[in-house]
């Protein structure tokens, strides 16, 4: 069978980046045999390298890597995947020494990944011209169907920790997250654990995820200050949270548990009556917690990082000194590492010498890289001297320089062998060489494949096994579904949802925000290129800081309810409606709500987000404002594009009328005077298009095609108001009334009708 190879070759490439010294050939023996184990994995120092942060691994463990195949079997029978005990300790850079070596490797490493993605992306760029893509998507969308109906998983006890004292020295902080459990196993339409049944139309899925929680330590205590077996030690023992003598944690959220029920049918493109995917989430509750120390140490570490960015060019030359008694030292240093990093390099880099070097270099480069891949077996002198010329080169230069070489190539007819890649023609794919190959085609035979793919060792009995097995077809299917077929289907439902705020985590809760019996839905229907989002809250609510006192209610849905049973917030939003009476459709409804002003709780919130005076935040406030002005650029431009294209909008806005409660000495009781802000029933509609005349050339002038040209939309706010009452006043039955003693500002009403021009071009029509 070829899926050994092919199981082998993905863990190779994905262990291989993160784990050191893997021992292939024991992997590959394990994987043949139909049951690999790894025990004791190390991960790298630098395996957070394509993350672009300044951390590095402290020291990484992974206990058990377990996978069962049975190739016997592989139609039938389960392959079980287990994951166990993995322990990641994270680090600054700057809190390692500095080996010149080992930088210089890892650099490499970096390097190389980050040329073998671009290489990567430009073959997929090359494959997006095959016309058998449709195909293989078909077939690969078959096959991962085939894996996850057969696939049991089990992945347990991780942990992954960050330590810090470069931050803030005389306070380190600590922060993680930890897992317990994450589990799928297969099961019956009653959602039992069972054995698979191949007969079953529908096939089921058991999803459990136990004890997933976060934390965040101030004043922390260091793991990363013992040896790394000793810290791993420690990384194990402060995730059981539940044993006798647990480790104490300030959290974030706390654990969570979850589970998820997944129905999968697998013949969904001739087979509509149920989803492809039909997945159902319930969550129980989330509860989030933040006090103020771990709120500054949060603004402390992301002007760190920062920092930490700046620095990472100027570490080779840090002394290991205190600056106190060592100030010549450190003067040198600064000396220096600007002398090296900033100025010499721009001197050199403009100067003759420096470019006439360059570009014999690059040329150089380009010449070895095209004797590289017009080889089929490059000579390991090749190899070496294309590795030593990479890395006086930068990544854009090597890009290029390639780039150079295989157009070359080409212009001169050459064979261009990549890696992964056998015989000629590249476009053509494995896939496309499976068809014309096994369909007897010999003219096909030389194109190319990708090694390792499963057309390159496949007998046409496996073949024909394989496509049995995962319901595909060569046989060309037809892609036009139909407009009401769901093809995915999620449902989410969250029981609880807690945010709570204190000074210090053993003191009382400044604020805290309840949300309750959050659901919704998410739908595709590819038929008609439509999704459907919709969502629902029950309930929501604020309380304030309980100061020698009850919690003060701010906010509440319960108190201004006027419908029992009704959601507080109904959201939906749809593309390609089913009764196509627009292209889009976002309707939103909402129950009044009743706020209330406590002076405390507003005064608390204040000195709580109040920053440190020797915190600077100029460069944390300068990358807010620049990602909020490329949220508000990609907005704007969003919306000139459904404004350009001409889409029929249905939007229904019902807002409740909620009301806002300010008593006169900022303490809300029965004996205070109180001013009452009603916010009114606000309400957007579109106007229909279908009462309309029907146009016709001839019949209308152009004053009258012009008038009907708009998309027009009513806004609509009444009841707003304005009203002031001592203790003995009854302001919930003024409220309900056009005029009474109460009032300072009657109920008012304002209505809008605003029109939008679907043709921006003609001058005659306003916009």
């Amino acid at each position: 069978m070829v899926f050994e190879s092919v199981v082998v070759d993905v863990l190779n490439r994905f262990l291989g980046d993160y784990v050191v010294n893997l021992d292939t050939s024991q992997l590959k023996l394990g994987i043949w045999g139909g049951d690999a184990v790894l025990r004791n994995l190390e991960i790298k120092e630098n395996a957070l390298s394509q993350l672009d942060i300044p951390f590095k691994v402290r020291a990484g463990h992974i206990g058990r890597l377990e996978l069962k195949i049975p190739w016997k079997n592989l139609y039938t029978q389960s392959v079980e995947a287990t994951l166990d005990g993995v322990y990641l300790l994270i680090v600054p850079t700057a809190s390692i020494k500095y080996d010149a070596e080992k930088e210089e490797k890892q650099l490499q490493e970096a390097r190389q990944r980050e040329l073998q993605r671009i290489e990567e992306t430009k073959q997929k760029a090359a494959e997006q011209e095959n016309p058998a893509l449709e195909k293989q998507d078909t077939f690969v969308e078959k096959l991962v169907t085939q894996v996850i109906k057969n696939l049991q998983v089990k992945i347990s006890n991780i942990h992954i920790r960050y330590e810090d004292d470069v931050t803030n020295p005389k306070c380190p902080l600590s922060f993680g997250m930890s897992l317990q459990n994450l589990s799928l196993q297969t099961a019956d339409e009653n959602w039992k654990p069972c054995l698979l049944n191949e007969k079953a139309k529908l096939f089921f899925k058991l999803v459990q995820l136990d004890n997933l929680f976060a934390y965040w330590n101030v004043n922390s205590i260091l793991y990363s200050n013992h040896m790394p077996d000793e810290a791993l030690r420690c990384l194990q023992n402060s995730m059981d949270i539940y044993s006798s003598t647990p480790m104490k944690h300030d959290f974030i959220f706390r654990p969570i548990t979850a589970n998820a029920k997944l129905s999968m049918n697998p013949r969904s493109d001739v087979n509509f009556s149920s989803p492809k995917v039909d997945l159902v989430v319930n969550l129980r509750e989330v509860a989030v917690e933040l006090n103020r120390p771990q709120y500054i140490s949060i603004l402390e570490l992301l002007g760190s990082v920062d920092m930490m960015s700046r620095n990472l060019p100027y570490r080779k030359y840090r002394p290991q000194f205190h600056v106190h008694t060592n100030a010549y030292i450190w003067w040198q240093y600064v000396i220096m590492g600007i002398m090296e990093v900033d100025v010499k390099p721009r001197l050199h880099m403009w100067s003759w010498q420096r470019i006439h070097r360059h570009r014999q270099t690059v040329k150089c480069y380009r010449a070895l890289y095209k004797s590289k891949i017009t080889n089929k077996k490059p000579t390991e002198k090749l190899l070496r001297e294309v590795e030593e010329t990479e890395r006086t080169l930068d990544i854009f230069n090597i890009t290029l320089a390639r780039q150079q070489a295989e157009m070359e190539a080409s212009k001169a007819g050459l064979r261009i062998f990549r890696p992964g890649v056998k015989v000629e023609e590249e476009s053509q794919g494995w896939l496309g060489w499976m068809w014309s190959g096994w369909s007897g085609d010999d003219g096909a035979k030389s194109k190319e494949v990708k090694t390792g793919a499963f057309g390159e060792l496949m007998t046409p009995a496996e073949k024909a096994k394989l496509y049995t097995a995962i319901g595909y077809s060569e046989v060309a299917v037809n892609h036009n579904l139909p407009k009401n077929f769901e093809d995915i289907k999620i449902h989410f439902h969250m029981k609880r949802m807690s945010f709570s705020m204190k000074d210090n985590k053993d003191q009382n809760e400044i604020l805290k925000v309840t949300v309750e019996d959050l659901k919704s839905m998410l739908t595709q229907r590819p038929g008609a290129q439509a999704i459907k989002l919709s969502a629902q809250l029950s309930l929501f609510e604020v309380k304030g800081l309980a100061n020698n006192r009850p919690a003060p209610t701010l906010l509440s849905s319960r108190k201004a309810a006027t419908v029992t049973g009704t959601p507080l917030l109904d959201i939906l939003f749809e593309t390609n409606p089913l009764d196509e009476s627009a292209d889009q459709r976002l309707h939103v409804e909402s129950q009044p709500l009743e706020i209330i002003y406590d002076a405390v709780t507003v005064n608390s919130m204040s000195a709580f987000f109040l920053p440190p005076d020797d915190l600077q935040l100029d460069e944390l406030t300068n990358a807010t404002l620049m990602k909020l002005e490329q949220f508000r650029d990609r907005t704007s431009t969003g919306l000139m594009y459904v404004i350009e294209t001409q889409k029929v909008l249905d939007l229904n806005v019902n807002l409740m009328a909620s009301y806002v409660i300010v008593p006169q000495t900022g303490f809300y009781d029965s004996t205070q005077n109180l001013m009452l802000l009603d916010l009114g029933h606000f309400k957007v509609s579109s106007l229909s298009r279908k009462g309309l005349p029907q146009l016709s050339v001839g019949s209308r002038t152009i004053q009258d095609i012009m008038s009907q040209a708009y998309d027009s939309f009513n806004i609509k706010l009444s009841s707003l108001q304005f009203l002031y009452s001592k203790p003995d006043g009854d302001w919930r039955k003024a409220r309900k009334l056009k005029q009474s003693a109460l009032h300072i500002l009657e109920p008012v009403d304002v209505k809008v009708v605003f029109s939008r021009a679907m043709v921006v071009t003609d001058s005659r029509m306003p916009k």
